[in-house]
Order: C-alpha cells, then sequence, then structure tokens
C-alpha cells in the first residue's frame, strides 16, 4: 500500500502528475533474464519522491507481480514530497533506520551520500537476474569504481518547435548556433517569441549550460574531469558554453522573464499559446503532456540543441530515476529481488507503456509515438548533463541567472564554479 507525504514533488517534480498515459504496442519486447530468487519473505520499505504519476503506477506494477510470486513478502511504498525528500534520507540516516531501497538524484546529493559510506556498493547484486546496463546508465551510477544504485530510466532532453510557424516563415530546424540565432531574429521580426524557457526553478539554466557543453567539449571528459578536480572549471571548452549562452542572450533568442517562470507553467504556456516558436526543455516525461497542451492547435516537433554546424548533433541527458539500497537496511534479500520486477520483460514493458526510457537494450515495436522514436533516437549520443559536486552544482544553477539577465559571461559562470569547489 503506498503512502504519501505531503503531496508531489518540486515544481519541475510536480509536472509528472499531468502527464498523460501513452499506450505503445509492446510485441516483441527484447527478453531479460529473470534469475528470480525463490522465497523471499520479510517488509521491502521502499522511498521515491515520484507519487503521482505514472512513475508510482510502474512501482505499484512491480509491487503487485513481486508479492503475487512472494507470498511471504510485502512491500510497503512511502512517497515524500522533493523539497522534503533530502532532508528525511539524511535524518534516516543520522538514525539508523533508513529504507531498504531509496531512489536518489543523479547529482551532488548523491556522491555525498556515496561518500558517508550509507549505501552497500550494487557491483554482485546486478551480476544476476538483472539485464546489461547502458554505458550512460552504468556510468551515471558509478563512483570510485563501484556501482551504488541501480539505473531504471533514462532522458533526452531537446528543444519543442512549432512545425506550422517554422514551415509558414520558411524556416528549418537549426544545426549550428547561428542557424538558431537567426531562427530567433526571425520570430521576433513577426512579433513572437523565440524560445521560452523557465529558471524559476533554476535546474533548467544548467541545462542551458550543459547543452552548450556537449559541443564546446569535443572530447566529452572534461566535465567530469573539472568534477574530478583534474582540470579547472575554467578550462576553454567549459568557459566557452557560458560564453554560448550569453551570446544566445545578447541576441534576444530567449522569451523575456526567463528567471521569473517556471519551466512546466509559464515558460511553457507561451509555446503551447503559439506565443513562442520553440521551448526548452523537453524529456520523455514531458511530451505527451506538451501535446495534450497543445490539444491540435499547430503541429509540433523537436530538434536537438545545435551547436556548431560541423558538428554531431546531439542532446543532453542522463538518468531519469535510479535506486540505491542503505547499507543499514534490514531486508537486502528481499530488496534485490524487488528491483529485478522493474527490470524484467513485464517491467520493461511497463515503463515502454508510459513513455519511460529503459536503461537497457530493448526491443521497440512499430508503432510507437513519434516523440518516443525521437528520444531514443538521440539516446545513444546523448552527452552527461551531471555534476556530482553539489557545492558547484548549485554554484552553477546561482551562477546562470544573472547570465539570463545579461549581466554575466562564461567565464564569470566558471570562476563561480571554482570558487564552489571544495
Amino acid at each position: 500500500m503506498a503512502k504519501v507525504l505531503r503531496g508531489n514533488k518540486g515544481e519541475a517534480k510536480k509536472f509528472l502528475i499531468a502527464i498523460s498515459t501513452a499506450i505503445f504496442m509492446l510485441g516483441g519486447l527484447l527478453i531479460v533474464p529473470s534469475a528470480h530468487a525463490a522465497g523471499v519473505t520479510g517488509t521491502v520499505e521502499f522511498w521515491s519522491w515520484n507519487g503521482g504519476g505514472n512513475y508510482q503506477t510502474v512501482d505499484e506494477d512491480a509491487v503487485a507481480r513481486f508479492e503475487a510470486a512472494n507470498p511471504g513478502a510485502k512491500v510497503k511504498l512511502t512517497y515524500i514530497a522533493w523539497a522534503d525528500y533530502i532532508t528525511k534520507v539524511k535524518a534516516s540516516f543520522a538514525a539508523g533506520n533508513p529504507p531498504d531501497i531509496m531512489q536518489l538524484p543523479w547529482a551532488g546529493e548523491f556522491r555525498d551520500i556515496v561518500d558517508a559510506g550509507q549505501l552497500l556498493p550494487m557491483d554482485n547484486y546486478l551480476k544476476t537476474g538483472f539485464p546489461a546496463f547502458s554505458k550512460s546508465g552504468t556510468e551515471a551510477v558509478t563512483l570510485k569504481g563501484k556501482k551504488w544504485a541501480m539505473p531504471l530510466d533514462l532522458n533526452t532532453l531537446q528543444i519543442a518547435y512549432n512545425v506550422d510557424v517554422f514551415k509558414k516563415l520558411g524556416l528549418n530546424p537549426p544545426r549550428s548556433t547561428a542557424d538558431l540565432l537567426q531562427i530567433g531574429k526571425k520570430l521576433k521580426s513577426k512579433k513572437l517569441y523565440g524560445l521560452s524557457v523557465g529558471l524559476k526553478d533554476q535546474w533548467v539554466g544548467g541545462d542551458l549550460w550543459f547543452a552548450q557543453v556537449a559541443y564546446t567539449d569535443k572530447t566529452g571528459t572534461a566535465l567530469a574531469a573539472a568534477d574530478a578536480g583534474t582540470i579547472p572549471w575554467t578550462a576553454p571548452a567549459l568557459v566557452k558554453a557560458g560564453d554560448n549562452v550569453a551570446a544566445m542572450v545578447k541576441s534576444g533568442l530567449f522569451a523575456p522573464g526567463a528567471n521569473s517562470m517556471a519551466s512546466f507553467t509559464e515558460a511553457l504556456d507561451l509555446f503551447t499559446a503559439g506565443k513562442a516558436g520553440m521551448y526548452y526543455p523537453i524529456g520523455n516525461f514531458a511530451s505527451d503532456f506538451v501535446d495534450t497542451s497543445v490539444n491540435g492547435k499547430f503541429k509540433w516537433s523537436m530538434f536537438p540543441f545545435p551547436g556548431g554546424g560541423a558538428d554531431v548533433q546531439r542532446a543532453t541527458g542522463g538518468i531519469a530515476r535510479m535506486f540505491a539500497m542503505p547499507k543499514d537496511g534490514g531486508n537486502a534479500a528481499a530488496a534485490v529481488e524487488f528491483l529485478k520486477y522493474f527490470t524484467n520483460a513485464e517491467g520493461s514493458k511497463q515503463l515502454l507503456k508510459y513513455a519511460f526510457i529503459p536503461a537497457w537494450d530493448v526491443t521497440i515495436p512499430a508503432g510507437i509515438s513519434p516523440f518516443f522514436q525521437s528520444f531514443l533516437k538521440w539516446q545513444p549520443t546523448a552527452r552527461s548533463r551531471v555534476i556530482y559536486t553539489s557545492s558547484v552544482y548549485t554554484a552553477l544553477l546561482n551562477a546562470m541567472q544573472p547570465m539570463l539577465d545579461g549581466d554575466s559571461s562564461g567565464m564569470d559562470v566558471s570562476k563561480a564554479l571554482m570558487k564552489a569547489r571544495p
């Protein structure tokens, strides 16, 4: 039975409640080895902040199948509002009574909890009865050479655009930053906003920067190296990422008032009302809701945030949801067994049913949503959007807000990250 504490998550997380159900044809799904242990017993305590939406439906389905196969076992689902989640997690560690399974965020809090020695390494657990997880999923849960969580699903972030407006104005999806800026100017000349973003909930500012790092860092290693302290945050590739965003601000690309708009309400409303030609960011967690909000008023589609014209196009992405096992949890054997019900064949079907991208290979059937196809298309080349050092990630979010007001440069952002380094 699910217990919900104080509603849903923060602004961005609340949005999941509104996601419409997307039903997909599920024939031909790749079968994942089951290797279920027999006869686990006792209660499994499970914590998450994804209550009230399709994720909770996925959780409850896994519980039903697990309990049916293990009559002596029960799962207690507890959903905690995101605003309170990390505080309650830390309190459970301090009291020595954490749950058996807890969802963890993929950024700084994850590293902090690993460094505090509060989690069980999961390498041995994941060897049997689980699928081969994707490279990006595995990298996201690996610190200090060990896997500290099970990746469940992935996301890719793209720009949504009004196809009808683009067609009317003779515009094509951009392949370069220069193309994007020209599109913004053309839209503005027609009294439309260019790219609508909302930084009131801050994380979107970070993702604007990550989207540029995906191109300015040709090696794909600078972000992790700076986070590990082996190169400075003032490395040219990272400074250039901030300068790219500053150039977009200077050109008038963004709809005004970005810092006062929440991403999934006011900023999105500008796009769905047809007032902005583009909107960022959109992920698989949002496409059905956006489509419902547009409600046939215009045709829309997506493209990855562009970089230099010669660059391969790529989205940014990473873990959407991952589960860890605290070392002081009381029922590790049953917890591991329960996690298998998320990743087996039926669990994979449930994720696809609700447009979540499994963190392992599955056979995708014909007839799926074109939006989901787009997310899947760009997933293999998606670059990371993760800074594990909490103080540095917070500094990035704070530093991007004055940039959207036109008051800072790429070097200002990088210096803020250097100052925040422990």
